[in-house]
């Protein structure tokens, strides 16, 4: 009796274990939309802990391998793995993700050249894809990962684009500069703030004014620094 008592109970937590497998995946395959829900809300630190065993239970996955590359706080080094996904998982749902990763991560080092190309790419490989919408081109192309990796926005697969958008005024390697500029703005009345870039190693402080619902306002305030304080800026979204 005893022996079945114990064995039932093993079978009991085993059911459980199991259970609680099953919640984590979507029809036997993990998540990914959700942990990067959970990312977007600040918790990413979580999401990091369970990617060992994510990576463990499914090597080589495409959408695992974007969700590492997210957590990735160092630019250059996400982007090798967004790569790998476009390069070896062509087919997937996340590779139009990762491509569009890459134009955005290019077009914010200034390396404009090479994030037409992966634009181009994206149009020409995955036209339906909501990255290559008429809306979605339409915008400025937001920086990638700050310092942390819950900074990076994810929304939901149906809706990928934010609204907001912003001025960028200066890009500093020296934090001290980008905060006197910050400062400056905010003594007349503009909110400000500083997003930081890792590349290759080195921290780049760019500068951001204002917040707008409309992309021709934020160019048309764009106008305005130029004429009120002298300095070229670009329009960004948030």
């Amino acid at each position: 009796m005893t022996t079945i008592k114990q064995t039932s109970g093993v079978l009991l937590l085993l059911a459980f274990a199991l259970v609680g497998t099953f919640a984590q995946t979507q029809g036997g395959q993990p998540d990914i939309q959700r942990r990067l829900e959970l990312i977007d809300r600040g918790q990413a630190e979580a999401v990091k802990a369970e990617l060992p065993t994510l990576m463990t239970n499914f090597q080589n996955h495409p959408g695992v391998l974007y969700l590492q590359a997210v957590l990735i706080s160092d630019g250059s080094e996400a982007i090798k793995t967004y790569q790998s996904i476009v390069d070896n998982f062509p087919t997937s749902e996340w590779a139009d993700d990762a491509l569009f990763k890459l134009y955005q991560y290019y077009y914010s080092i200034g390396l404009y050249k090479t994030a037409d190309q992966k634009i181009e790419q994206l149009k020409k490989d995955y036209p339906f894809s909501t990255y290559a919408s008429d809306q979605a081109l339409a915008e400025e192309p937001k920086a990638m990962a700050p310092e942390t990796p819950a900074m990076v926005a994810q929304p939901a697969k149906v809706e990928k684009f934010t609204t907001i958008y912003t001025v960028q005024a200066g890009t500093f390697s020296v934090l001290q500069n980008a905060e006197e500029l910050k400062s400056r703005f905010e003594r007349d009345g503009y909110p400000t703030t500083i997003f930081t870039l890792v590349n290759n190693g080195r921290k780049f402080h760019k500068v951001w004014v204002g917040e707008f619902q409309k992309q021709d306002e934020a160019r048309r305030f764009s106008g305005d620094i130029k004429k009120k304080y002298n300095l070229d800026s670009i329009v960004v979204t948030r």
